[in-house]
């Protein structure tokens, strides 16, 4: 009888968190259609990331330059798409600059920082 229980207490705590993940699945992916094609952005993160993750701390500050001048240069265009969207990625795109612009950038919260600015493009 305890089996049956907790196995549907399992079954019902899975449904019921199961929508919750759904939506916010959902919200995040929305947010990225109504801004339009991101892959540009996408691949200088990534390859920021990955510039990052080799311990290349200046090659990694000049591509995120490329990012910036790039989405600065978008903003009139996607701004007006979706601004709450596109405040969520200006947001982890000035933290991920920051990170590479400092006196002396640390590895670690270089990488966690264009980490989520990579995630932020690509929920």
């Amino acid at each position: 009888m305890k089996k049956a229980l907790t196995i549907v207490a399992i079954l019902t705590t899975s449904l019921i968190a199961m929508p919750t993940l759904t939506n916010s699945a959902f919200a995040a992916t929305e947010q990225v259609v109504k801004l339009g094609d991101l892959s540009n952005f996408e691949t200088i993160a990534s390859d920021t990331l990955t510039l990052v993750s080799k311990g290349d701390m200046t090659a990694a500050e000049k591509r995120i330059t490329d990012f910036e001048t790039a989405w600065d240069n978008a903003e009139p265009t996607l701004y007006p798409k979706d601004k709450s969207g596109w405040s969520v990625i200006d947001d982890a795109a000035d933290k991920a600059i920051s990170s590479l612009r400092a006196t002396k950038p640390d590895q670690g919260r270089a990488k966690m920082a264009v980490s989520g600015l990579v995630k932020a493009l690509h929920p």
